[in-house]
């Protein structure tokens, strides 16, 4: 569920990676793409498809209307950003401004993830549980190395700032090589954290049943408190280093481009800025500096 929500709100930042010609195309079809998913991870009866195919499309209207606005003004802001030297302090601002849209998107799913968690069968569950696991065996693979140049960490960062700055110079990467390498990222507690998650989810879904909308609702929301931020204090304090070391590196990265990055980088923030007001159908902004 939480590619749900954080999947449909990410497209309003996230699938520009993919390319702006293919932003409008891909969240579009992104409530189609969510069942899909939703019906590989819980083997939906016909009553469940209906009613979560109903609740999604909803949730992407509502999405559309607010938060794809507001992620453009998010964008626009970022153009005046790319072509100045902004500071640790500030990327972490910018980014606080992200996961505030995307836990707004998450609360917006509490009413009818209280209505359908549910009605998930032990069946479905144990379904649910051999997806999990399946998808443990490729985030070991793919995120659960201490060796950065095993995994896809080096090279997925690599490419989105490639999407967004060019290609990067052989020192520049080096650098980027070496940033990563030193920036303390511990797989073991990522993902002692996905297992745990894992099993918050799949315990609540149990514990929901019987409990009426109200208390459901209050549970659910409790769920995505813990899903945000881990309530075991040394996984939160993980997590709060590698969010502030990334603002670092971020910062960092930013200052050393060269100013032919920084306004490509600009150029292309100004073009998804403009796709997601062409989907919204939103106007320019108002009194935001230029």
């Amino acid at each position: 569920m939480l590619r749900l929500s954080v999947g449909l709100t990410s497209a309003a930042l996230a699938l520009a990676v993919a390319g702006c010609s293919v932003v409008g195309l891909a969240y579009n079809r992104l409530p189609t793409v969510m069942m899909w998913r939703l019906d590989s991870d819980w083997d939906l009866d016909p009553v469940q498809q209906r009613g979560l195919d109903e609740a999604v499309r909803r949730w992407h209207a509502w999405h559309r209307q607010e938060q794809l606005p507001a992620a453009a003004d998010l964008l626009a802001r970022w153009q005046m950003l790319a072509r100045q030297t902004p500071d640790e302090a500030t990327v972490c601002r910018e980014a606080d401004a992200v996961r505030a849209l995307l836990h707004a998107a998450t609360e917006r799913t509490a009413d009818e993830l209280a209505r359908w968690l549910p009605t998930l069968t032990d069946a479905q569950l144990a379904h649910w549980r051999a997806r999990l696991q399946r998808a443990d065996e490729e985030w070991r693979r793919d995120w659960g190395q201490t060796d950065i140049d095993r995994g896809l960490r080096l090279s997925r960062v690599r490419e989105r700032l490639e999407m967004f700055y060019g290609r990067l110079d052989e020192r520049q990467r080096d650098w980027l090589r070496q940033r990563l390498a030193d920036i303390g990222y511990r797989p073991d507690l990522a993902w002692a954290e996905r297992q745990r998650r894992q099993n918050d989810w799949l315990q609540t879904a149990r514990r929901l049943r019987g409990l009426d909308a109200a208390a459901a609702q209050a549970e659910v929301r409790a769920l995505w408190a813990r899903t945000w931020r881990s309530p075991d204090a040394a996984l939160a304090a993980y997590q709060d280093a590698q969010w502030r070391a990334t603002c670092r590196w971020l910062a960092q990265w930013h200052a050393q481009a060269t100013p032919a990055q920084r306004e490509r980088a600009a150029a292309q923030l100004a073009a998804y800025e403009r796709k997601l007001r062409a989907l919204a159908g939103d106007r320019e902004p108002t009194g935001l500096p230029r």
